[in-house]
């Protein structure tokens, strides 16, 4: 039987973990896209000491997830990019989950019904901007200083900023030009209209097509059955993990199918009340470090108890 923590313990996971998996947007990382990597250079070695996976399920791009990770690289931390839609490890890609063929005019079509917004279309070969959203762009860049409390700097082109978040994309000016099988269309918009937008794709979009909002005024749109828990799913049956052994942690609406697929699932303290209902536990902010505290005060748990590696269900 797996061990279960005494109900007076501050993490408390009902069994046992031997994955962990963290969202990063507003859980992982602070507002400034960092997180503390002295602290989280103690903590890995740890988790693995006792036989944890650690796991990062992010809408963000692999390329952007290995960004943030940078200076963890080979050490064995396991990646679930594009909400799902595609899985990576230190040997490279595991799996990949690609929009339908027939399915991607349709979306084309939906999108330029909507020229308020952002869009980033990520593929198995690569990144593309189209280049004639100027406005669009321009106010959503607006609206990301604002909510920093801060002016736009002076003379910023909005596109540059953009690809700040994706340095290897290619500004295009038709969908002709998108290379490689669709994996994740990532719908920027301002805070205000996020959920006016995220209805009409609900409403518009073909079924085989999911729309999740991820939090600051994203929506991910991925293929149908493709989300982080099926991620984590996949990665359990690879590593012979029970789904009651994975404790993920998370903020947003994209992480709710995940959150549920855990045996403890942990939302952040600013997380709507829709994923607090999913959830096994409430933790603090991500700007202090939240989720780092759990592992280390889970950690200490395990030391004491003298477990060299985490029992099997």
């Amino acid at each position: 039987m797996p061990e279960i923590f005494a109900a007076s313990s501050s993490a408390n996971p009902r069994v046992t973990p031997r994955l962990i998996a963290v969202d990063m947007d507003g859980t992982f990382l602070t507002d400034a896209k960092t997180f503390d990597t002295d602290r989280f250079e103690r903590i890995l070695p740890r988790l693995q000491a006792h036989g944890i996976y650690f796991v990062v399920a992010s809408g963000n791009t692999y390329t952007k997830l290995t960004d943030y990770m940078k200076g963890f690289e080979n050490r064995g931390i396991i990646y679930i990019a594009e909400n799902g839609a595609y899985l990576a490890d230190d040997s490279g890609e595991l799996a990949v989950h690609p929009f339908k063929e027939a399915d991607v005019p349709h979306v084309y079509e939906v999108l330029d019904t909507l020229p308020q917004i952002g869009v980033v279309l990520c593929t198995t070969e690569g990144i593309f901007i189209p280049h004639n959203r100027q406005g669009a762009v321009t106010s959503i860049v607006q609206d990301y200083f604002a909510a920093q409390g801060q002016p736009v700097p002076q003379g910023l082109d909005p596109y540059s900023f953009v690809l700040m978040f994706y340095p290897s994309a290619e500004r295009i000016t038709d969908y002709s030009q998108v290379r490689g099988e669709l994996i994740k269309i990532s719908v920027q918009t301002v805070r205000a209209d996020t959920y006016s937008v995220l209805e009409t794709l609900q409403r518009e979009l073909p079924p085989q097509v999911i729309p999740l909002a991820s939090g600051f005024g994203a929506i991910d749109l991925v293929r149908e059955g493709v989300n982080k828990a099926g991620g984590l799913r996949d990665l359990c049956e690879r590593l012979n993990v029970h789904p009651q052994e994975v404790l993920a942690f998370g903020d947003g609406d994209n992480d709710r199918e995940m959150l549920a697929f855990a045996g403890t699932g942990v939302a952040m303290g600013h997380a709507s009340q829709a994923l607090r209902a999913v959830a096994d536990e409430v933790i603090g902010s991500h700007n202090d470090g939240a989720v780092l505290t759990y592992c280390e005060k889970l950690l200490d748990v395990l030391d004491a108890q003298g477990l060299p590696q985490a029992p099997r269900l």
